[in-house]
This record gives C-alpha cells, sequence and structure tokens, in this order.
C-alpha cells in the first residue's frame, strides 16, 4: 500500500469526511432556507407589542451571500481542526518514529497527506456551495450564474489557503492543540488584523476571502485579481515552508 492510497484510507476510515461534509452541506442547504424565512420569524415573534420589525424581501444574492458568510467562520474552524488532527505526525511519538525512520523523505511522507487533505476541503466546500446555490433557486430565485460559480471557486480555494497556513503550524510545532489554536489565530486574528494596513487592505488573504460574499453584489475588480494572486502565493509560501521546516525536525 503507497502513502497515496493510505491517505485516503485514514480520511475516510477517521470519519474526518462526514465532519467536512455534514458542515458544508448543513450550510449549504440551511441558510438559503434560513435567509427566505428569518423576516417571517421575526415579524411573527414581535407580535402587536411596541416593537416593529420591518424586514425587505429576501434576494438570491442575500441567500448565497449568507452561505459564504457562514463557511468563512464555521467551515474554516472544521477545516483547521481536521487538517490539524492529520498534519500533526510529531504529536505521537512512537508512530512518529515509525513514519520518519520507515518512508524515505519528509516530502514523501507528506505531500500526499497535504493533497488528501486540501482536496477534501476544496472539495466540501464546491458541494456545499452547489447545494447552497440549489437551495437558493428552489426558495429565493436563481442566482447570478457567473459570480456564484467564481464564489463557489473562490471559497474552494480559500479553503486550500486554510489548509496550507494549519500545514506551515504543524510543520513548526508538535502538538495538535497548539497546531489549532495557531493556525485558527493566523486566519482569524493575523489576517483580519493586516486588512488593517491601508496597501493590504484590498489585496490581502482578508479581501479574498470576504471576495465570494462581495461578488454577489459587485463585479470583479483589479484588486480581486490582486487578492487572489497575494493569497494564493502566501499559500504556497506556506506549503514550502512546511516542507523545508519538515527537513530539519528531530526524532
Amino acid at each position: 500500500m503507497n502513502l497515496w492510497r493510505l491517505e485516503w484510507l485514514r480520511l475516510l476510515r477517521t470519519g474526518r469526511w462526514i465532519a467536512l461534509a455534514a458542515v458544508f452541506l448543513l450550510l449549504g442547504f440551511g441558510e438559503p432556507l434560513v435567509t427566505r424565512y428569518l423576516g417571517e420569524l421575526l415579524s411573527g415573534a414581535t407580535g402587536d407589542g411596541y416593537i416593529q420589525i420591518t424586514t425587505t424581501k429576501p434576494r438570491p444574492s442575500d441567500g448565497m451571500g449568507a452561505y459564504f458568510d457562514n463557511i468563512t467562520s464555521l467551515g474554516t474552524l472544521v477545516i483547521v481542526v481536521i487538517a490539524g488532527l492529520a498534519f500533526s505526525v510529531r504529536a505521537n511519538p512512537p508512530l512518529a518514529v515509525l513514519y520518519l525512520t520507515h518512508v524515505p523523505g519528509r516530502i514523501g511522507l507528506l505531500v500526499p497527506r497535504f493533497v488528501t487533505v486540501a482536496a477534501a476541503a476544496a472539495l466540501a466546500s464546491a458541494v456545499g456551495g452547489a447545494a447552497a446555490a440549489y437551495e437558493t433557486t428552489l426558495l429565493l430565485g436563481a442566482p447570478a450564474a457567473g459570480a456564484t460559480a467564481t464564489g463557489i471557486l473562490i471559497s474552494s480555494l480559500g479553503a486550500v489557503f486554510a489548509v496550507a497556513v494549519t500545514f506551515l503550524a504543524a510543520m513548526l510545532l508538535r502538538g495538535q492543540v497548539a497546531t489549532i489554536a495557531v493556525a485558527l489565530g493566523a486566519i482569524f486574528v493575523a489576517v483580519p488584523f493586516a486588512n488593517l494596513i491601508p496597501g493590504v487592505r484590498d489585496i490581502g488573504p482578508a479581501a479574498f476571502i470576504a471576495l465570494p460574499k462581495h461578488l454577489q453584489l459587485a463585479a470583479w475588480r483589479t484588486d480581486d485579481t490582486w487578492a487572489t494572486v497575494v493569497t494564493l502565493l502566501l499559500a504556497a509560501v506556506c506549503v514550502a515552508g512546511g516542507l523545508w521546516r519538515s527537513t530539519r525536525w528531530e526524532l
């Protein structure tokens, strides 16, 4: 059995794919449904009291925007946790010794693991986006096809970016909890903080992550291209840096 098959079997038999699929499908089918009926629920809850809530009729862009908004938080959280568990090779010392002494090179050990998790995260994001588009079409009307397809693609690339950041954290740290905590801190704290820098605000990862929702309301801009290029380059740097760091590991 080669390492590629081993990693796919690990993903399937540990049930990690179930967590990915469940979260993205739940958000995909649930967010347009909530968007469709939230206004009616809020209006009914106020009754004849002094507080009155006025809501507008939801549009297709609202349903897709709600989905894209939530996967940047809940979806990313699940991806980081699953990736952190998969990449923390040294968290189990006996198993780490077995891997590091029987696999010829660190790249041969880690690349199948990274590609498997990244592909699973991207696929889950794409399936969730397709579910959201289907549910939105049924409840709110058909969303803009081009903006929706581009948003689904970008959200899948955003999932790969989260996996790459977690990969680097796992190569620098030994424990699973530390890896997950640092990766979440980088994505949810460092990335938004960098967004405060004027020159980075429109071309950094934060702008890229918000792009799927933004495209539901506006056309593609030059800054969006730069945000995509910068984010993908950062993901590549994280992977390359993690692979380099793994060659310096000590048993």
